[in-house]
């Protein structure tokens, strides 16, 4: 291979290494940076939807306002299979682990077949929470921790 060939090979290495570390960056940065982002044009405006699953459901969590003080909470879960299962009771709470600070279970009242609603969840300080989704149900109890950072 030429001199002119060989750099114009080790230059196009390094172009496509630097865009996929900048890609891996993005892609492990975006889901701990709080940057989620709505999932529908039903969401108000400012809420933050996460998505997470279980082995039995896939679970979505809207914060309406997720910022210091008092905000609503919508969950949303849809089973992976087809088979006919009764609804789960749910349950959520935070917690703020670098301050010590957490809110009890709040049930989830049902507002649909898969949507429940918690009406006034208090957060008392900014920082990194963590919103603990638990569902109980068809003999089994599934837990999820959504984090979010939360502003003044």
């Amino acid at each position: 291979m030429s001199p002119s060939g060989r750099r114009f090979l080790v230059a196009a290495v390094l172009v496509a290494a630097i865009l996929l570390t900048g890609l891996s960056v993005h892609a492990l940065w975006a889901p701990w940076s709080g940057g989620a982002r709505p999932a529908s044009d039903s969401v108000p405006r400012g809420a933050v939807t996460l998505t997470g699953g279980t082995a039995h459901d896939v679970v979505t969590l809207t914060v309406s306002a997720p910022v210091t003080g008092v905000t609503a909470l919508d969950v949303r879960v849809v089973a992976r299979d087809a088979a006919v299962r009764s609804a789960p009771v749910v349950t959520v709470s935070a917690v703020l682990p670098t301050a010590g600070h957490a809110v009890p279970d709040l049930p989830a009242t049902r507002v649909s077949d898969n949507s429940y609603h918690v009406a006034g969840v208090p957060l008392m300080m900014p920082g990194r929470w963590e919103f603990l989704v638990a569902m109980d149900g068809d003999g089994h109890r599934d837990r999820l921790v959504f984090p979010l950072t939360v502003s003044p």
